[in-house]
């Protein structure tokens, strides 16, 4: 047995004698003090702990059976504290059944619309964009090597237009949506006096933080396009202006950064910038009639 062997050997011995002592711990919430038991507790997470930072990563894998007793520990811990707060609580299931009786009860009937707006205040939705989801298991296409075929003669024929403008569109979702933040923050930029706008002011929603992030993409394909301009303020934070076409020509390739965003950072922001509503708004989905409209207004500023 080489020493690796050994010492998970050893490890899983002390696992057991902790998991024993916690087993009798168990058996005796109630006559022992809250105080004693506690202290016997946190010894155990303790001892617990000091045994899981021995040895290495390489080590676990190789003997499982040590993860299993660690969590088994950890289960067995979390249970006899339930049993310990539960036995020394003054938490009453008559009290609590007569607080909700008088909650509801209003002249001999029983009105539970107060307690379901009391739940409706706890409970709420998680936001989701699509964007976010990415691929999600989709595998790697093979590539296969295809043969170079002879050029066919092209035969002109007679042009055929699409019945509806949607179905021309239809697979275009994601450049509609650029081109709707790319309008607003040009009508932004010249409300502005076409001044740099600081760029987390301008991507931040203080109400959602999905749609923080869901800006922060779409920027990211502005300034992949050349649409706009990224680059350090006075104060050091990022900020963004339009880009215009002498700097796309002079220079064609962007370059990349990494903005690290998270939800400290956005609170940090929003006090920084005084941020009390979002300045940018994408819709989750674009219809028929919006394309339209939108076609137009391209075709009128052409």
């Amino acid at each position: 047995m080489n020493q690796s062997a050994t010492q998970s050997t050893d490890r899983k011995q002390r696992y057991k004698i902790l998991y024993d002592d916690l087993t009798n711990l168990h058996n005796t919430i109630g006559v022992r003090m809250v105080s004693e038991t506690c202290r016997a507790v946190r010894n155990i997470i303790q001892t617990c702990d000091d045994i899981h930072r021995e040895g290495s990563i390489g080590d676990k894998l190789e003997n499982p059976s040590e993860v299993v007793i660690d969590a088994q520990i950890i289960k067995s811990t979390h249970e006899s504290i339930s049993k310990l707060l539960l036995a020394n609580s003054e938490f009453n299931d008559g009290i609590y059944q007569n607080a909700i009786s008088a909650l509801i009860s209003h002249n001999d009937t029983e009105d539970w619309r107060d307690i379901t707006r009391m739940a409706i205040r706890c409970c709420s939705t998680v936001a989701t964009k699509s964007s976010m989801l990415g691929a999600i298991d989709i595998e790697p296409k093979e590539r296969v090597v295809k043969e170079r075929q002879q050029r066919k003669r092209t035969v002109l024929s007679q042009e055929q237009r699409p019945e509806t403008i949607n179905q021309l569109k239809r697979d275009d979702r994601g450049a509609e949506k650029v081109n709707i933040l790319l309008k607003q923050v040009s009508d932004l930029f010249r409300a502005n006096n076409r001044q740099p706008i600081p760029y987390y002011q301008l991507i931040i929603d203080p109400h959602n933080f999905m749609n923080t992030v869901e800006n922060a993409f779409q920027m990211a394909f502005l300034a992949r396009d050349g649409n706009i301009a990224i680059e350090s303020g006075i104060d050091g934070n990022p900020q963004v202006r339009l880009a215009s076409k002498d700097e796309i020509e002079m220079h064609p390739d962007t370059s990349q950064s990494i903005c690290s965003l998270n939800m400290d950072l956005c609170a940090r922001m929003i006090d920084l910038y005084d941020i009390k509503e979002a300045m940018l708004y994408v819709p989750t989905d674009i219809d028929e009639e919006t394309q339209l409209e939108q076609i137009e207004e391209e075709g009128e500023s052409d």
